[in-house]
Formats: structure tokens, C-alpha cells, sequence
């Protein structure tokens, strides 16, 4: 950890974690594909009356941790998505809460990973935010 951060807050968001899909453009607009659109609605609706007072010049640090159900049948090591990808969506949804940040471009640090749940763990997204001094 990064001598004099601060804890700020912790998020656990228990659902599967979605990728971020890429933004389509038609001449009606810019949307996003459904599963992630519905994942986001989702969060959305468990994060809302919840916040943290942070600063809004503060720089942040930002813990993100994909927690992924295993298909049966799989024979991957790891899960497929990105971890960028994977990172972008709570960073979008804690953005757009407007509870806790007042823009993700106040994360200067992110650290992300995923990993497959054990066989008796729960798929989850935990996001720790840090303020740094």
C-alpha cells in the first residue's frame, strides 16, 4: 500500500461481473450492448443512497477485484474478459451513482484483478477506494 493513503470506502456489488461492451454509434445515438447496460442499471439501483464524502480534488486510488463463476464445463485457468474492461464497469456505475467521486479521471492509480470464485464463493465485484495524499 501507498505510504499516507487514506481508506475512503469499500463497495462489494454481488453480481457476476460483466465486461464493459464497446459503445455503439448509430444515427439515433451511442448505446451499449444489453447484458452490460443491464449489469449497470443493476449496480446502479445498489448503490443508490450509498456514498462517501470524498474530495473532489482528491487523487484516488482504486482496488478492484473480479470475483467470476466458473462454468462447469470450462477448462480455462482464468476468466476470459479483460481486466480493464472488467475494472471499467464499476468505475462507470460508482462514477454515474454520483456518491462518492465527482469524476473517474480522480483515480490516478488503479489496480485491478480477476479470478474464478471457489466452489463455495459467491461472483462479486469489490471495489476499496483510497485517497492519496
Amino acid at each position: 500500500m501507498i505510504e499516507g493513503a487514506t481508506h475512503v470506502a469499500s463497495i462489494v456489488l454481488k453480481l457476476e461481473p460483466v465486461s464493459a461492451s464497446r459503445p455503439r454509434v448509430t444515427k439515433w445515438g451511442t448505446y451499449h450492448a444489453k447484458p452490460y447496460r443491464a449489469w449497470l442499471d443493476a449496480v446502479g439501483d445498489l448503490l443508490a443512497g450509498l456514498g462517501a464524502d470524498i474530495d473532489p480534488e482528491a487523487h484516488l486510488l482504486v482496488l478492484v477485484e473480479s470475483v467470476m463463476t466458473k462454468a462447469r464445463t470450462s477448462k480455462l485457468k482464468r476468466p476470459r474478459p479483460d481486466v480493464d474492461n472488467l475494472a471499467k464497469g464499476p468505475l462507470d456505475a460508482i462514477t454515474h451513482c454520483g456518491g462518492y467521486w465527482k469524476d473517474d479521471s480522480q483515480v490516478v492509480l488503479l489496480c485491478t484483478s480477476k479470478r474464478f470464485a471457489a466452489p463455495d464463493e459467491q461472483s462479486r465485484t469489490e471495489v476499496h477506494i483510497y485517497a492519496l495524499p
